[in-house]
């Protein structure tokens, strides 16, 4: 669940983003994993949706990363959060263990909040094109 003051909007990155409201300071929580944001759909779920309902599910799902990483299913963020865009040069970083994302940097207001894909998602999985594979 987003932990700081934010809003939506176009992005240099990638379609839509996720932009900080106010002034975030450098070490602020940003971020928290909470199960009651993300849902978990099966790719068999999947399948028997509408094509345009599948492509805007699997835009915002990702499968994880090592022992959280899922096998025949997706992790669909139903938050804000879904509209991280990746960074190779984030502004913030995942704290493993803690299952939140941190600023690592003074986050000036109307700037983009980014992650880095890697952190949580395995090579190749940073955009799911499709449950069929």
């Amino acid at each position: 669940m987003m932990l700081v003051p934010h809003y939506i909007a176009s992005s240099n990155i990638e379609g839509v983003g996720l932009f900080a409201a106010a002034n975030i300071a450098e070490g602020t929580r940003i971020y928290q994993f909470d199960y009651r944001f993300v849902m978990i759909i099966s790719d068999a779920e999947i399948r028997t949706m509408p094509d345009a309902a599948q492509q805007a599910v699997l835009k915002y799902s990702y499968r994880g990363k090592g022992r959280e990483r899922l096998v025949g299913a997706v992790y669909y963020c139903a938050d804000d959060s879904r509209y991280f865009n990746h960074s190779n040069f984030p502004n913030t970083r995942w704290v493993e263990g803690e299952d939140v994302y941190i600023a690592t940097a003074d986050i000036p207001a109307h700037t983009e909040i980014t992650c880095n894909y890697g952190e949580f998602t395995e090579p190749g999985d940073w955009a799911i094109e499709s449950v069929n594979a």
